[in-house]
């Protein structure tokens, strides 16, 4: 408690219930007979999202380590550790009585919790002075950006790439606290392994051997670690080997920012010798080969290299970069004349790097640029607190700096608020869609208790339907039931766009009954999920067709058996 005053823990439960209440809000709207999925309902991506971190809960639920893709009907290997926060998310919703939703938003919860911690530590390595540190805080964990803008001054543009604040999760800590709780994950292990690498730089190291015969033992720079870090090494390979699992891209930003800040200091400040800086090759090759393994892992199989394919996530325009970190920009660039002039502390040399590395892999050439934006709010934070403690508070009149502060604060976390505040009233009203989008219905409630008392594995196949956007019975069914599907996530699911097409193809009155049978068997279908989705991509109804049984029928909702399959 010492180390965060009660206010900070205040703020920290704050936050997370302020992120939180959106999702109590549904639950408490949901109708009788009626289930709240869990998940947001607003943007679209967080449902699907949602989906997918519900099915790699359910096979921790199932009894498998192994990750396997639930939304595509090919064979493929499980892999071990890869996506391992879900996993072990599921596995210890095993030992609690909670449901996989409550599980995931716990989790959520208390890493938000976590991420506001970690970030008060992170400021107080820059700053001493309270003000400055909650500055700091408050720039990393409420604000967002400005390029809504955009939907006035240039709504063509909008109508094409939305505003970064509103599905760029990846970009600011608060919104991964609203959705995801990994990303919160992933923010705390950054922060714990550089602040690691920090206390294990400023060890002081073992004094010279003395010569032999002056009353000492010749250790001569044993090297060892006991003097010289071992807990901030062994926290820093902690550290980034969980970084590994979470968020494994990662590595091109943490290798090379690492090893920068190493040479400055055995090459300027002379805080390492080369001998110690050596021992920098555990953690770094740890975080290497799981990085390196999972590279390997999802390469060798066809199947897990078509969803590394379709896991691509390039940069939007940089006018979205620049008008989405504006609120930290600004307040940077009038603290620089003065922190050009009056810093010389090489402390400021790691969050400066960190947005500098960030920045350039933001188009370099690889398929998952803007996943680097995934922290970098904590630096940016630490460099516009100082920007609008040193340069921009002095030149207001003292009455008109906290008015001015809490202004610009609301104002630069409009999105942030306005997301809440969107999901909050969409989950109060479940009725308003049709089919229901983050609610199940009672009819549909009853169909997947059904599937689940019924069958006789979650490995058996149903076929189900999904949309361009995302919508559909597939997502939905996974995430309820862990039940595998031919489709129903635009990564997840192999060739996705040729499936839509299947499935509309499928549905069509003038695609021929064997041709309907043949694809079945194809893909080994044992269920037809037949919903307001599947209606909506084709006229042709099953109940017409006499290789397929109606097992389930709810009005809404009907499940049909493939006649013949496998594990009839």
């Amino acid at each position: 408690m010492k180390r965060f005053p009660l206010s900070v823990w205040i703020f920290a439960l704050a936050l997370a219930v302020f992120t939180t209440w959106p999702y109590l809000v549904g639950a408490a709207s949901t109708p009788n007979g009626w289930t709240y999925s869990g998940a947001a309902g607003s943007p679209l991506g967080a449902q699907v999202d949602f989906n997918s971190h519900l099915a790699k809960m359910w096979q921790r639920k199932a009894g498998e380590w192994d990750y396997h893709l639930l939304f595509t009907h090919e064979a493929h290997p499980g892999l071990p550790l890869v996506q391992g926060f879900y996993v072990a998310l599921g596995a210890l919703a095993r030992l609690t009585p909670f449901s996989l939703p409550v599980m995931y938003h716990i989790a959520r919860f208390a890493l938000t919790v976590g991420m506001v911690l970690a970030i008060w530590a992170f400021t107080g390595r820059f700053f001493e002075r309270s003000r400055e540190r909650w500055l700091g805080l408050l720039f990393g964990t409420l604000v967002t950006g400005v390029s809504w803008f955009l939907l006035a001054f240039d709504p063509a543009g909008a109508a094409q790439v939305s505003p970064i604040e509103f599905w760029l999760t990846d970009a600011y800590n608060p919104l991964g606290a609203l959705y995801m709780p990994h990303f919160a994950a992933a923010v705390i292990l950054q922060i714990v392994a550089f602040l690691a690498f920090a206390a294990w730089v400023e060890m002081p190291s073992p004094p010279a051997p003395l010569p032999q015969g002056e009353g000492r033992k010749d250790h001569a720079d044993t090297g060892f670690l006991p003097r010289m870090g071992s807990s901030h090494l062994l926290i820093l390979t902690l550290a980034l080997a969980a970084e590994s699992i979470i968020q494994p891209y990662v590595i091109l930003l943490t290798v090379p920012l690492l090893v920068m800040l190493a040479a400055l200091h055995v090459f300027n400040t002379h805080k390492l010798t080369l001998r110690r800086a050596l021992w920098l090759v555990i953690p770094l090759g740890v975080h290497a080969a799981l990085v390196g393994y999972q590279y390997l892992a999802l390469s060798s199989d066809p199947v897990w290299a078509a969803f590394t394919r379709q896991n691509i996530t390039l940069s939007p325009s940089v006018t979205y970069y620049l008008l989405g970190y504006l609120p930290f920009i600004l307040p940077a660039a009038a603290g620089l004349r003065t922190f050009m002039m009056s810093e010389a502390d090489d402390r400021w040399w790691l969050p400066l790097l960190w947005v500098g590395l960030v920045a350039g892999l933001l188009y370099a050439p690889f398929p998952t640029q803007r996943r680097y934006l995934l922290g970098v709010q904590t630096p940016l934070a630490i460099i516009a607190a100082y920007g609008w403690s040193r340069a921009v508070l002095p030149r207001l009149h003292p009455r008109l700096r906290l008015v001015t502060t809490a202004l610009y604060f609301v104002i630069s976390g409009i999105a942030f608020i306005g997301l809440v505040a969107v999901n909050s009233v969409s989950l109060s009203e479940p009725y308003n869609a049709d089919p229901p989008t983050v609610f199940y219905d009672a009819d549909e409630t009853a169909a997947y208790e059904w599937l689940i008392e019924n069958r006789a594995s979650p490995d058996e196949l149903v076929l189900t339907t999904a949309d361009e956007n995302g919508r559909g019975s597939g997502g939905r069914l996974v995430a309820a039931t862990g039940q595998r599907v031919y489709l129903g996530h635009w990564i997840e699911t192999v060739d996705y766009a040729d499936k839509i097409a299947q499935v509309r193809r499928f549905y069509d009155p003038a695609t021929p009954d064997s041709r309907r049978q043949d694809f079945l068997g194809e893909i080994g279908a044992v269920y037809v999920w037949y919903d307001a989705y599947a209606r909506a991509m084709g006229d042709w109804n099953p109940a017409d067709a006499d290789y397929l049984t109606p097992v389930f029928d709810a009005g809404r909702v009907t499940i049909f058996r493939v006649n013949g399959s496998k594990s009839e």
